[in-house]
């Protein structure tokens, strides 16, 4: 740019110094490095370590340009001069032939180095614009690369002779920037005083074993706290007579500084003696809260006030700081609307944290290898608190499984619990605790709905096989191709509609235990081929040529007589002494007493809670008729019936915390079989009045008495003077008679 209004005589003096600016040198996208231009001192960039500005590259002339202050016509300003170097200086990728000027966000592109320069300090954490090749530049890392951040400073004047002007490349380019603001002793630097004496920190040259030392703390660490406490000190030790603030942030303190919320104390401070630390300004927080906002370095920060605080006395007394993010790992989800998943990645990419150093006027500036020490310190934390969140994440989630597991285990207590204090079922329950620590065979009898299933599931989870997978398999719900498959399995193809591989009952009972219920309708063939899974031989799929071989216990169960079977040849006499190693006799429930009360109760319990319907319990007539019936479905018909009176129980049952009783006549008992001949026609629509049941037989007279009573209330819809001249007798008498039995 050679236009007159960007472009000045070099050696044109200022009436007065040019506006504070910057020039920010980015280290990949992790970190930038930020010399502040002040004053109307003159900046050289180039090869030799003699410069404010060192260039690391075999590009670059031993003096490559210089930024210096100028005078024109709109007041002083920033301008850039070439210093007749080889290779050129570009701004914003046009080659400069005379002195240029600088304005805002302009991009140099020196010996490969981008740079930018900026009166903006929000602009110093954005990572830089990458502008289109020039032909002859090389990139930072000599090979056209974006530099990752990881290169290495090298202060020492032995990489290439100082009184060498040869700018030609040996093959092996290494590249870097080096600010040589060491102190804010500037002048003789900037004067090119002979040997100029150079102040390197010990922590640039042995970094390795704090940070490796901090890793290993941190792997130990066991709360935030002391992961915070860990990485101060390691700072402390990398940076001696820094002042350092750690700041670490909660949801609340996210939804509050995502709301524009100013920045809360730090949780932790390090300050040397005769120090005090202070927080860093509004305008540098700003930006450095930005997704994607790098780490920075800024050193001659003497009496910028947008780069620190002042002090009691009102002077920016610092030299040089870092500021550098703590940020978490963002990893984007899809299943989110844009809008939902643009507001997730703004919460999720704000900073975890923040890391302040300061040191002092007078003191050494930070140096970049300091810089990349707190960069790398605070990666290493932020993994450690990362580790710490996803182990309490998980320990909460496990302790959330066992919750689970424990009520889903009481749960299961509860169904393969097995009520009664009836001799029979006592007599079951000593089976089943002698049988299931064995890999016996068990046939279990009885009849339909005495609970034989529940009997095979207390098998299984009594015994060493309780954490394998108990199968189920009804074989007389299945026909006799299809049972074959559900038990061995199939191959793709083996039969229409078989379109892919499945494995069988056998298969995936593996380890665990397989019942087989209804056992005695099984077809005689198919009991062959389970006769000799049973003796151990391997068994093929359906269609299939490979055998398999596993490893189940097999529970059996019928309601039909199988040595009744074996004598009319429908069932294999070979298979019934293979299945009847044990056999296990579940008795009917008219058969177990009081069992019927007690199996009540706990459905009643279980039922109401479940439903919701309060406090509920039997009367006394409910008990006994619930006593006397025979049961030909056993439990299972005892269960329907609870559940059928919970369900037509009032809504709102229990709700004032009294208890509400369940009569007799809340129990509809349904008979399927042996009506009486007077009852046929009731019997065929499948209920029986109460006055009609042969059970009534076993009535007393005055149960007899009360529940024609009440069958006569019912029928008046309640009303008792009505139903008082249908019975023949007082209205006193009627509630005299219905008081008395309430009591009862």
């Amino acid at each position: 740019m050679t236009s007159k209004s960007n472009t000045t005589e070099p050696d044109a003096a200022p009436a007065k110094s040019p506006p504070d600016a910057y020039l920010v040198v980015h280290r990949g996208m992790r970190w930038t490095d930020v010399i502040r231009l002040s004053g109307d001192m003159r900046w050289t960039i180039g090869r030799s370590s003699s410069n404010p500005i060192v260039l690391r590259s075999a590009q670059s002339s031993r003096q490559h340009a210089e930024i210096r202050p100028a005078i024109t016509p709109d007041g002083p300003v920033w301008a850039i001069v070439d210093l007749n170097s080889r290779n050129g200086v570009q701004v914003n990728s046009r080659r400069i032939k005379a002195p240029t000027v600088l304005k805002e966000a302009d991009q140099l592109q020196i010996a490969g180095f981008e740079l930018t320069f900026t009166r903006n300090p929000a602009t110093l954490t954005r990572p830089p614009v990458r502008l289109p090749s020039v032909p002859g530049a090389a990139s930072p890392n000599g090979s056209g690369a974006v530099d990752d951040g990881a290169t290495q400073d090298n202060l020492g004047g032995d990489w290439q002779s100082d009184c060498s002007d040869d700018d030609g490349d040996n093959g092996e380019s290494e590249v870097d920037v080096v600010s040589q603001i060491m102190s804010s002793g500037l002048a003789g630097r900037i004067n090119r005083e002979p040997n100029p004496t150079r102040v390197e920190n010990s922590s640039d040259s042995d970094a390795v074993d704090p940070l490796l030392a901090m890793a290993f703390a941190l792997g130990r660490a066991e709360s935030i706290e002391e992961c915070g406490e860990t990485l101060m000190q390691t700072l402390e030790d990398l940076m001696p007579g820094s002042t350092i603030g750690l700041y670490l942030f909660d949801a609340e303190q996210k939804a509050a500084l995502l709301e524009g919320a100013g920045l809360a104390p730090p949780r932790l401070v390090r300050q040397p003696a005769g120090t005090r630390y202070r927080r860093p300004p509004t305008p540098l927080i700003q930006p450095i809260l930005q997704p994607q906002s790098a780490a920075i370095l800024a050193r001659n920060v003497l009496g910028d006030r947008r780069l620190a605080t002042e002090n009691t006395a009102g002077e920016i007394d610092v030299e040089s700081i870092i500021l550098a993010p703590l940020r978490p790992v963002v990893s984007e989800r899809g299943d989110e609307a844009p809008a939902e998943r643009n507001a997730l990645l703004r919460e999720k990419s704000l900073p975890v944290g923040l890391v302040h150093v300061t040191t002092p006027a007078g003191k050494p500036a930070l140096t970049a290898n300091q810089l990349r020490n707190v960069v790398a310190a605070g990666e290493i934390f932020c993994q450690a608190i990362r580790s710490i969140h996803r182990e309490a994440s998980l320990t909460r989630s496990l302790k959330k499984s066992e919750a689970v597991i424990s009520r889903l285990r009481r749960q299961l207590a509860g169904r393969i619990q097995i009520l009664g204090n009836s001799e029979p079922i006592r007599l079951v329950q000593q089976q089943i605790a002698q049988v299931a620590p064995t890999p016996s065979v068990v046939l279990v009898r009885g009849e339909s709905g005495v609970g034989k299933e529940l009997v095979a599931s207390a098998i299984h989870h009594a015994g060493p096989r309780r954490d394998g997978p108990l199968v189920c398999l009804n074989c007389a719900a299945l026909s006799k191709d299809l049972l074959e498959s559900e038990l061995f399995g199939h191959e793709e193809g083996a039969f229409t509609g078989a379109t892919q591989q499945k494995r069988g009952k056998f298969e995936v009972a593996s380890g665990g235990t397989l019942m087989l219920d209804e056992i005695g309708e099984m077809s005689l063939d198919l009991q062959a081929k389970l006769l000799r899974v049973l003796e151990g031989h391997p068994f093929e799929r359906v269609g299939g040529q490979s055998p398999i071989q596993t490893d189940v216990r097999v529970v059996a169960a019928t309601h039909r007589d199988l040595r009744a079977m074996v004598e009319q040849k429908t069932f294999r006499e070979d298979l019934f002494y293979r299945l009847n190693v044990v056999e296990i006799l579940v008795p009917p429930l008219r058969e177990r007493g009081r069992d019927v009360i007690l199996l009540a109760n706990h459905f009643l319990h279980s039922f109401a809670e479940s439903m919701a319907r309060g406090r509920l319990k039997f009367t006394s007539l409910a008990e006994k008729k619930l006593q006397r019936h025979r049961w030909p479905g056993n439990v299972r018909e005892l269960r329907n019936v609870i559940e059928r009176a919970v369900v037509m129980s009032p809504m709102d049952a229990g709700g004032d915390g009294n208890v509400i009783e369940l009569d007799a006549d809340d129990l509809l008992i349904t008979l399927v079989a042996g009506p009486s001949k007077g009852n046929a026609s009731k019997a065929s629509s499948g209920k029986v009045s109460e006055a009609d049941d042969s059970d009534d037989l076993e009535l007393s007279l005055a149960e007899l008495e009360m529940r024609h009573i009440r069958r006569v209330l019912e029928s008046t819809g309640g009303n008792k003077s009505r139903a008082s001249m249908i019975l023949g007798i007082e209205r006193s008498t009627l509630d005299r008679k219905l008081k008395k039995a309430q009591k009862d």
